[in-house]
């Protein structure tokens, strides 16, 4: 699947959803709204991570970080070290 775009504050779209998906149980769905939305799949106690949305209106402190946050358990730095070199 071929991103293009960034985010509202300048993360390459891309490069989202390619470090999310190195995630285990983290899977996408075309949205109507937002051209992607993550979804995780793994055990109950996470579940109400809900989806969340990836797109050009999207931003990524304030959306995907938290996102991320309460799906993995990781910190912000640790997150944004992520998406800066690629991978976990």
């Amino acid at each position: 699947m071929k991103i293009k775009g960034k985010t509202q504050d300048g993360i390459k779209l891309g490069d989202i959803v390619r470090t999310i998906l190195q995630l285990p149980n983290v899977e996408t769905k075309k949205g109507s709204r937002h051209s992607i939305l993550l979804k995780y799949c793994g055990q109950p106690a996470y579940a109400q991570a809900g989806l969340c949305a990836v797109g050009q209106s999207t931003n990524y402190q304030r959306h995907i970080v938290p996102w991320v946050k309460k799906v993995t358990g990781y910190d912000a730095n640790r997150i944004n070290t992520a998406f800066r070199n690629g991978y976990w």
